[in-house]
C-alpha cells in the first residue's frame, strides 16, 4: 500500500500530510501514540522541506512488510541539500541571551520515529522515516 502526495508551498499544508500519516495509520491499526508521532515528525520534516527546499514537497507513504511491519514516511524536496552528519542535533543558538527555538526539527524527528535515514545532495533531500506498526511510542 502507498499513498503519494504533491504538496505546494502554501500555508499548512503539512497538516495535510499529517491527516494522510493518521488516516493510514488509523487503517493499518497502528496504536494512536504512534500515529501522533509519526504525524508530528512529518509536519516537522515538510516543514523543514518547504523552507529550505525551495519548491513543492513530495511525501510517500508506504505500509511495509518485513519481520515487524511498519509505516515508512518519505519527505523529498528539491533543495539544495545539506550535510545530515555535519548538522547539530538541535541548534540551540541564543537570540539576545535566549535559547533558539528554531532548528529542532530533526531532533524531534528522530526522537519521535523509530528509524531515520536521511539522504541529501544537491538538487534533492529525502528523510526517510519509520513507525513500527504494533509500537505504543
Amino acid at each position: 500500500m502507498e499513498v503519494v502526495l504533491h504538496l505546494p508551498v502554501v500555508p499548512n499544508v503539512e497538516l495535510v500530510a499529517a491527516k494522510a500519516v493518521e488516516t493510514l495509520g488509523e487503517a493499518l491499526g497502528m496504536h494512536r501514540n504512534g500515529i501522533e508521532a509519526a504525524s508530528v515528525a512529518t509536519v516537522e520534516a515538510c516543514l523543514n522541506a518547504m523552507e529550505h527546499g525551495g519548491g513543492s514537497v513530495v511525501v510517500r507513504l508506504v505500509r511495509e512488510d518485513e519481520t515487524m511491519p511498519r509505516l515508512r514516511v518519505e519527505v523529498e524536496d528539491k533543495g539544495p541539500g545539506f550535510d545530515p552528519d555535519a548538522r547539530p542535533l538541535n541548534d540551540s543558538t541564543r537570540v539576545d541571551g535566549c535559547p533558539s527555538k528554531r532548528g529542532w526539527g530533526l531532533t524531534l524527528i528522530r526522537e519521535l520515529m523509530d528509524d531515520v535515514q536521511i539522504i541529501s545532495g544537491p538538487g534533492r533531500t529525502v528523510v526517510r522515516m519509520w513507525k513500527d506498526l504494533g509500537r505504543e511510542r
